[in-house]
């Protein structure tokens, strides 16, 4: 079989040892093209006090990995629920600081118009410190649901680099937003943190628990990878056709590379089909 693309899975004791088992299977690893200034990563905190939220001891084993290449930037912005100070704090982020490492709220960050595919939008104010010399880490976690965009995983968690304070003016044209984000804010490296993964609403606080993480440099490919094992058809998630079809990434969960033991698998598969409410 001719993979068009892979996602690497690992589950170990820790995050750390999760996440660098992982990234050492990916055939082609993620590489900064050229000096770069700043490492960026931007993890999954909407509602710190609920489930689902990036595991900040993923946060600092990507820190611990990367900061050798350069300061660290871990930015979430604003949303009508919380600041993002406030979304640090409340998530233990603000452990995470030090000599290497700054959080920074998007939403008062400097802004300049930045040129995108036009999908939705043509021209965006945006935090000038996501452009330039700068790898981006999308560290995020997975959410079903079933009102706005089916799934919520990589590709969704970019939504949260726009820096606006209420976003869901954009709601009715999410699948558009997704896109244009993609194609000017195209992660590095995608890292999906399975530590837990959400069970109906999140107010309820049932949480799948599996542990480990799912990592790729295709975003398209980790979250058809990711809605497979929650058993969710990618082609029934239209950001996800979008993409696939301005040949942004694979959606064919065939021509994926899995890379991870058998065991390891058939572990995460097993786990979700014991702990997900089948879907409808």
């Amino acid at each position: 079989m001719n993979y068009t693309s892979e996602v690497a899975i690992a589950i170990r004791r820790t995050p750390q040892e999760s996440l660098s088992e992982a990234l050492s299977k990916l055939l082609a690893p993620p590489t900064p093209k050229g000096p770069i200034d700043r490492v960026i990563i931007k993890p999954s905190i909407y509602k710190p006090r609920l489930a689902g939220n990036t595991n900040s001891d993923l946060v600092g084993a990507l820190i611990r990995l990367f900061k050798s290449i350069a300061p660290v930037l871990v930015v979430e912005s604003d949303n009508p629920l919380r600041n993002a100070e406030d979304a640090f704090r409340q998530s233990s982020y603000h452990t995470l600081e030090g000599k290497t490492t700054t959080l920074v709220n998007l939403s008062k960050s400097d802004l300049a118009p930045v040129k995108m595919a036009g999908h939705l939008f043509k021209s965006k104010p945006m935090p000038t410190l996501l452009t330039g010399s700068r790898m981006l880490i999308n560290a995020a976690t997975i959410k079903v649901d079933s009102g706005i965009s089916v799934i919520g995983a990589s590709m969704k968690n970019l939504f949260g680099l726009l820096p606006e304070v209420d976003k869901s003016v954009y709601h009715d044209r999410i699948d558009d937003a997704l896109v244009d984000l993609l194609q000017a804010f195209r992660p590095d490296l995608t890292v999906v943190d399975l530590t837990e993964i959400v069970i109906g609403q999140r107010e309820e606080g049932q949480v799948a628990k599996v542990g480990g993480v799912v990592v790729g440099t295709d975003p398209v490919a980790v979250d058809t990878f990711c809605c497979d094992l929650v058993g969710i058809d990618a082609f029934n998630v239209p950001y996800i056709v979008k993409a696939y079809e301005l040949g942004l990434g694979e959606a064919l969960i065939d021509r994926i590379g899995i890379r991870g033991t058998e065991y390891q698998k058939r572990k995460i598969y097993d786990s979700l089909k014991i702990q997900m409410p089948p879907r409808k």
